[in-house]
């Protein structure tokens, strides 16, 4: 999650328990309806990261890219066989799996919390008559598990050094790569910190850039290392290009 995106879910985070903690103060007895609120305003949050994550569809650069001449596109059986037979892939998304697991912890949380808490504090908030006793009964109801889920996924971002993002489908151009959140132009800025590392015995190519203190590796993987290489190196000029060798 980039600094912007994380402003803005805090920002998000914090007008939903605003309005949820108003609608509970004055109007306790449409609990469950202020959760059914809750959902839908998660899910809208969901389709907003969504919408950044495929920003290769609509964005300028992409439509530029589009215009451009087809030159190789993934085949989604392939790429799938070849993650299989990949066994140092696993190891690669352990991290990521555990800071997954930690985010399914956190929301289990919060629907434990909301089905234990606010029945109590529904009944609180029709018996108390001083406001800012309820407003801080609901605020609480709200704010702890929010900072608890935040403070899992800030120690989960955290624990990840690198990450790796396959590409199930792609597209190369002559003037540039459509991938899942991946949009590179060609030729690639030498001013751009992306790094294409060539990997022949895994079958894969990979655009590494880095991402604050996190190592992102968008990954392509392919039967045809050596074309899909030679036209990221022939259209692209990637201003540094690796190719991986191991001692037989």
């Amino acid at each position: 999650m980039s600094r912007k995106q994380l402003i803005f879910s805090m920002v998000y985070g914090q007008s939903m328990i605003a309005m949820l903690t108003i609608l509970n103060v004055f109007y306790p007895e449409y609990l469950g309806y202020t959760w059914i609120i809750f959902l839908v305003g998660m899910v809208v949050f969901m389709g907003i990261t969504m919408k950044s994550q495929l920003k290769h569809i609509t964005s300028k650069e992409a439509k530029t890219i589009k215009e451009g001449r087809l030159l190789y596109k993934s085949k989604l059986e392939e790429v799938r066989e070849l993650q299989a037979q990949d066994k140092l892939l696993v190891e690669e998304l352990k991290p990521m799996m555990k800071s997954a697991g930690l985010s399914f912890v956190g929301m289990i949380i919060m629907f434990v919390w909301y089905f234990l808490y606010f029945p109590f504090a529904r009944d609180f908030a029709t018996q108390a008559e001083d406001l800012y006793l309820r407003l801080g009964v609901f605020l609480l109801g709200y704010e702890l598990p929010y900072v608890t889920i935040t403070l899992l996924n800030l120690i989960s971002r955290r624990s990840i050094k690198e990450t790796v993002q396959v590409l199930n489908s792609y597209e190369i151009y002559d003037k540039g790569v459509l991938g899942m959140g991946l949009t590179v132009t060609f030729p690639i800025d030498p001013k751009s910190n992306y790094k294409v590392l060539v990997d022949p015995d895994r079958k894969f190519v990979e655009f590494i850039f880095r991402q604050g203190r996190m190592l992102v590796r968008y990954r392509l993987y392919t039967k045809s290392v050596k074309r899909v290489a030679d036209l990221i190196k022939r259209y692209g000029k990637p201003p540094e290009m690796e190719y991986v060798t191991r001692e037989a």
